[in-house]
């Protein structure tokens, strides 16, 4: 077994390192914790959403808005599809989440395309939509 002392670059380029650097973001968002955020978004980090474009720090703010909005759990992010092309990850996500100010269980659906050098996401682009929940499964938790 490998430490991170012998760790080489071909490792953390690996399709498989990759994978585990989005799936570490996405672990990192549905806590809220920002503070770690370094770990896998560096300073120069650029985003591309359908509100805009965003820097590290309108990253950051983001996970707060949502965070705001929404409450997360460890589970609440499913990674359905994860695809590796070069420094590029595809990934095709569900998001569980429940409205703060009513509790009512909402479902997204999530693309996010990500470049990931070095361990980073130096650049990303996604996009999410929210599932109308039927009236009649409204009060069942679905």
């Amino acid at each position: 077994m490998r430490n991170e002392a012998t760790r080489t670059d071909d490792d953390i380029n690996s399709p498989e390192s990759r994978k585990a650097t989005f799936r570490a973001l996405v672990e990192l968002y549905a806590a809220g914790d920002v503070s770690s955020l370094d770990q896998v978004i560096p300073p120069d980090y650029a985003g591309h959403t359908s509100a805009g474009d965003r820097d590290r720090e309108g990253f950051l703010q983001s996970i707060l808005y949502f965070h705001n909005l929404f409450v997360y759990t460890k589970d609440s992010f499913i990674i359905e599809d994860q695809l590796v092309d070069g420094e590029k990850v595809v990934t095709r996500m569900t998001a569980h989440v429940r409205s703060r100010q009513t509790g009512e269980p909402i479902t997204m659906l999530g693309i996010n395309i990500a470049r990931i050098l070095d361990g980073k996401i130096v650049e990303e682009w996604n996009t999410w939509e929210q599932l109308q929940i039927p009236q009649s499964q409204a009060g069942d938790g679905r």
